[in-house]
């Protein structure tokens, strides 16, 4: 068994086929077409793929088919990632050539493809007409004031040409905070922004080298400007000037933010002041400093980031993380339970460590069976549903108890119409309730696993349309011991379940059952036995997936339970249009004949190739995407002493 490049000889093997740039502005996938060499009857590759939006991460894995392309629900503003996975299928030599999508594009178009005021980036333009007035009829050796007014003229073409363009922010001093004893003002308001030009002498920008100090590593602490005056004024306003607290943002080569830190008139020619020396120093971004014009202050905003802006998410999860407050906390009672709002005494928990791999998985789990079948054994602080943008990943351990999973068959002899729903008239008195599940089989519309939602002495309703009265075979029907274990609903409407039975799994979401049948993959959910159950909820990619792995133990050793490992023994995904689940309900465990531990909600789908690792997991690591841990772990009750003498 070998896998070399894109060529496999054996059984089993596999490939993953990824593309290196995505797709872009595809609206519509309508076929694929692949070219692989060497198939021949009874050896050949099962074809799979997924698809994503960033390249990171990706659906589950589907049939490649035309119809599952066609399927997709994509949009055009977001690039397109696809995922092969080529598995072989008998022995024999395969070699995979390539693959080709006919995709239809946001401007119409059907493709096949295969997979083998003027400023440039110097802001050197624009130009200043030279104009000179003469003031005075006669010659005046002193009198300079032409020279003057040619200095600050060059002055201002200089700044025009050469000048380096720099957003700046104007501050004015709050005259409310002006102190007439130290002689200064306690706060600033930013009250205009603007784009001026500027001149660096010599065109010596600061340098980059990271400077060292006793307290941290920080950049050079100041670098010199010049302003010219006319080029200020003529933004500002006449009599503007440079003050401290203002701040520029250097867009061209710096890309960073500077303060004025000092402003001082140089000595030019004959003292004209035609511009001003600027000190400037690292930007911070100061509590005194105010923006009355919100405005602005989402402009620089916009601009700056800091430590807090760009990694407080990352460190925020991180701290979650490692503190894992919803699992390192002490749960005591009533207020002091962080995790369960309500814990019915009744409800026994047992103390039984699950292994996998020789690692534990669980200590405590609920024994929902010492309970009345439906009562309500434990309800959650966490009341939140999910929007049609978000998904959600759902996690646990079930343990079955029935005595009698399967009952035996009943004759159904009539089909008729009762408000809307399939009644099935039954050839004996029966004992089954409201709430069942029954697996009916023989008739042309109904088959499958149904719920009972009516009852008669002979006569049971189930939650399925009427459509059609006739049979396609022995009509017949048997009750399968089902147990609903987890819900979120309210005293009226119930918006999410997770029920089995021996054969079948079923996911209620808002009133639609999503059901999933076991025995397809040679499943059945025996009595005395441990399955992680995974569900993978994705309004993304509009799927709903069901894993179920079950733990193979290893014969022989003092203890097997210490060496179980997880096989994955069921998979099915489903379409999943995009639902939203309403907040503020109550995520419930109703009592039934299973036992139960590890229930989690996550944030995210779980990849299958994680699922593994998640499943064992004692202490999620992952902390920040969870929002729901319960370990079944029992409550601390400590006695309480009115007299301590």
């Amino acid at each position: 068994m070998a896998v070399d490049g894109s060529t496999t000889n054996a059984n089993g093997d596999a490939i993953l086929i990824s593309i290196s740039e995505p797709y872009l502005n595809v609206v519509e996938v309508l076929a694929f077409d692949d070219d692989v060499k060497g198939v021949v009857t009874g050896c050949y590759y099962d074809k799979y793929f997924r698809w994503g939006t960033d390249g990171v991460t990706y659906s589950d894995w589907v049939t490649l088919t035309d119809n599952n392309l066609k399927a997709l629900l994509l949009d055009p503003t977001k690039p397109f990632w696809i995922q092969y996975k080529y598995v072989q299928v008998g022995d024999c030599t395969l070699e995979f050539i390539s693959i080709a999508l006919e995709l239809v594009t946001d401007g119409g178009i059907i493709q096949m493809i295969p997979q083998i005021a003027c400023c440039d980036n110097q802001l050197m333009t624009g130009c200043q007409n030279l104009v000179i007035n003469c003031c005075e009829d006669f010659w005046n050796p002193y009198d300079l004031s032409r020279a003057q007014q040619q200095y600050e003229l060059l002055s201002n073409v200089t700044s025009n040409l050469f000048g380096m363009c720099v957003k700046y922010f104007k501050t004015e001093a709050d005259q409310r905070s002006r102190d007439v004893i130290l002689k200064e003002y306690s706060l600033f308001n930013v009250m205009d922004v603007a784009e001026i030009k500027l001149l660096v002498p010599d065109n010596e920008l600061p340098t980059r080298d990271i400077q060292f100090n006793p307290l941290m590593m920080d950049w050079p602490v100041e670098f010199e400007v010049h302003i010219v005056r006319a080029a200020f004024e003529s933004v500002f306003g006449k009599g503007a000037k440079p003050q401290m607290h203002d701040y520029l943002y250097f867009e061209q080569f710096l890309n960073r933010m500077y303060e004025v830190n000092a402003v001082a008139e140089p000595d030019d020619f004959m003292y004209t002041n035609a511009y001003w020396r600027v000190s400037l120093t690292q930007w911070q971004d100061r509590t005194a400093v105010m923006y009355p014009d919100k405005n602005i202050e989402e402009e620089k905003d916009e601009l700056v980031t800091n430590v807090e802006d760009a990694f407080g998410e990352e460190a925020e999860n991180e701290f979650r993380d490692v503190r894992k407050y919803n699992q390192y906390n002490t749960i005591g009672t009533q207020a002091n339970d962080y995790v369960r709002r309500i814990l019915d005494k009744r409800l026994i928990i047992k103390e039984e460590k699950v292994y996998n791999a020789w690692t534990i998985i669980s200590k405590y789990h609920y024994a929902l069976d010492s309970m009345d079948n439906g009562d309500e054994t434990v309800e959650y602080r966490y009341k939140g549903g999910w929007e049609e943008t978000e998904d959600r990943a759902f996690t646990n351990w079930i343990r079955p108890q029935y005595d009698l999973p399967i009952g035996v068959n009943i004759l159904i002899t009539a089909i008729t119409n009762i408000g809307g729903k399939a009644s099935f008239t039954l050839d004996t008195v029966h004992s089954y309730k409201i709430g069942d599940w029954v697996k009916v089989e023989g008739t042309t519309s109904y088959n499958g696993i149904q719920k009972v939602i009516a009852v008669g002495t002979m006569s049971i309703t189930i939650d399925e349309d009427f459509s059609t009265t006739t049979f396609s075979g022995t009509p017949r029907v048997r009750l399968e011991k089902n147990c609903t274990y987890l819900v979120y609903e309210d005293s009226s409407q119930r918006y999410f379940g997770l029920t089995f039975t021996p054969n079948w799994y079923i996911i209620e979401i808002n009133g639609t059952y999503y059901k999933y049948d076991l025995s397809t993959q040679g499943l059945i959910l025996e009595k005395d036995k441990w399955y992680a159950i995974c569900i993978n909820a994705s309004n993304s990619f509009d799927q709903l997936s069901l894993f179920i792995y079950e733990t193979v133990e290893q014969t022989g050793l003092v203890d097997p339970n210490i060496t179980a490992d997880l096989k994955l023994s069921f998979s099915e995904t489903k379409n999943y249009p995009n639902t939203s689940v309403p907040d503020n309900h109550s995520w419930k465990l109703l009592a039934c004949d299973t036992d139960l531990t590890n229930v989690r909600i996550f944030t995210k789908p779980i990849e299958e190739e994680q699922q593994n690792i998640v499943l064992s997991q004692y202490v999620v690591n992952d902390t920040h995407l969870t929002l729901l841990v319960d370990n079944a772990t029992p409550q601390l009750r400590l006695p309480r002493v009115t007299n301590p003498r």
